[in-house]
């Protein structure tokens, strides 16, 4: 007499293919894991590269407004609001650059330390009001300007 009945046959056949298509499943789901994977961490590598970018910029505009304040004469001449206009420029990009890194990645995307850049604005607020008067040397002003860019230089360096 033979063991197993037809009925018996069909329910081995039903269970070797839900096997299969849980396999199936199962392959599908570790290859969909590993494209996520894949993506995760060249979405983490743009977010880096886009970080350096925006730091890259945020150093050369400082550099910029450094050796412009450096080209500046301490006496004042025809073209020294102009001079501070560019470094006023370069200031206020920064800013701006910072923002956007702000705004990408939160407080912790802060490139350039606020005190920095408030004691800037304060530089070449002090500058322009010494123009204004042209009463004052300019010797002292320029060298706290050149000062201030010359530490956020090194800040921005580190890091």
């Amino acid at each position: 007499m033979y063991r197993y009945s037809q009925q018996m046959r069909q329910n081995n056949a039903n269970i070797r293919l839900w096997n299969r298509i849980l396999a199936v499943v199962a392959i599908l789901a570790l290859v969909g894991c590993g494209a996520l994977g894949v993506r995760l961490s060249q979405a983490s590598s743009l977010n880096e590269k886009a970080r350096q970018q925006l730091l890259s910029r945020v150093r050369s505009c400082c550099t910029e407004g450094k050796t412009t304040a450096e080209k500046m004469a301490t006496s004042l001449q025809s073209n020294t609001s102009i001079q501070l206009a560019n470094i006023q420029q370069c200031v206020y990009a920064m800013e701006q650059i910072n923002n956007v890194s702000m705004s990408l990645y939160g407080e912790s995307g802060r490139l350039v330390p606020q005190e920095a850049l408030t004691a800037l604005y304060e530089d070449l607020s002090g500058y322009f009001s010494v123009i204004q008067t042209n009463t004052v040397s300019v010797l002292e002003i320029r060298t706290l300007l050149i000062n201030h860019l010359t530490a956020l230089q090194e800040v921005l360096m580190a890091e």
